[in-house]
């Protein structure tokens, strides 16, 4: 159940943030062949399906199908406009991408009338064209257009493997136009003969880059298989800096069960090997009366800035307990020895 539930939260979270970052409204896309509300198809309608199948995530979903019919133009695929933006501010465009049977034609990522990170004006503008790395293989696509008054000319965008998250390839950026208040997302399989190649297309993202946004390694191992999840990145949940965390959660867990891995060497047994260097009673008091807490037991106040980490803090009370049981074994000897003694005198 704790499982479930956990994973239940990631994928609520997960859904929300990626829909309320996106400018782009998939709402229209639904199954069928052609044109779509929002969406320009590129070639015949014949040329463009969109049917469900099995998206980069493992589960079903509505993927644009580009069915090339051999005249070697547009062959499947889509222009999408009018979304208004910030022209001084960075925006973030992806794109999964499967092309299937050969490496035929060309597929593109494109963002339409915007300059080049030098100024040169472009009126036809794609991230990216060519053939995928391999066939029958997700990768995500993923371009971004600088604010008009950035200066800098670094590109960041690329190709990323949709099974390793690893970004295999770098793709250009650009820079808006101060005269351009809208962008363009436009993807399509182009100059292809080859009438039994595929090219599948799934979720296009407009999404403005200001921290809110997801991250690459979300958009990448938000992956569901039934009931189990893969992330390949760090997860946050009520926030967005995982640190040094692979699961962050600010707030409260509720859980049946958490199990904590641990190896024997470092499991407090050895407290009761014979060699073990147990502190007498009158050291211990001595170093309480100075330190105003046990031996190896944190300070109240590194609890309160760093926490308590599970797994060494029950090692560390489960060796104290054991510890404590030796002294009381001790004792009883002690008593015990007290007791024969004194039955001796009454005698």
């Amino acid at each position: 159940m704790c499982k479930k539930l956990l994973f239940a939260t990631i994928f609520l979270c997960a859904i929300n943030n990626l829909k309320a970052q996106n400018l782009v409204n998939l709402s229209g896309w639904v199954a069928g062949s052609g044109s779509v509300s929002g969406f320009q198809g590129t070639g015949l309608p014949s040329e463009n399906e969109r049917i469900w199948s099995i998206g980069p995530h493992g589960t079903q979903v509505v993927l644009w199908r580009c069915k090339p019919s051999g005249d070697r133009n547009g062959d499947g695929g889509f222009d999408a406009s009018g979304f208004n933006i910030d022209h001084q501010k960075m925006y973030r465009l992806s794109v999964w991408l499967k092309k299937t049977n050969s490496h035929d034609g060309n597929s593109y990522l494109g963002c339409g009338y915007v300059n080049h990170l030098s100024g040169q004006p472009n009126s036809n503008a794609y991230f990216w064209m060519g053939d995928l790395p391999e066939l029958d293989k997700w990768y995500l696509v993923v371009g971004y257009i600088h604010a008009s008054n950035d200066p800098s000319t670094e590109s960041f965008g690329g190709i990323y493997d949709g099974v390793t998250g690893q970004k295999i390839t770098a793709i250009t950026d650009f820079k808006f136009r101060s005269d351009n208040p809208t962008v363009m997302i436009r993807s399509f399989l182009y100059d292809d003969p080859n009438t039994n190649d595929r090219q599948y297309i799934y979720g296009p993202r407009i999404e403005e880059v200001n921290g809110n946004e997801p991250t690459i390694a979300s958009l990448l191992s938000f992956n569901t298989n039934q009931a189990d999840a893969y992330f390949s990145g760090k997860v946050g949940i009520k926030t967005k800096i995982p640190g040094d965390y692979d699961l962050a959660v600010n707030g409260k867990i509720r859980s049946h069960e958490i199990k904590v891995e641990s190896t024997a060497s470092t499991w407090p047994d050895y407290v009761f090997q014979k060699e073990y260097d147990l502190k007498q009673l009158d050291a211990v008091e001595a170093f309480i009366t100075k330190n105003g807490h046990l031996p190896e037991v944190p300070k109240a106040k590194d609890i309160e800035a760093n926490g308590v980490e599970l797994g060494e803090m029950n090692k560390i009370l489960l060796k104290k307990i054991e510890e404590l049981t030796l002294y009381m074994i001790d004792k009883d000897k002690r008593i015990q020895a007290l007791e024969e003694s004194v039955k001796k005198l009454k005698k």
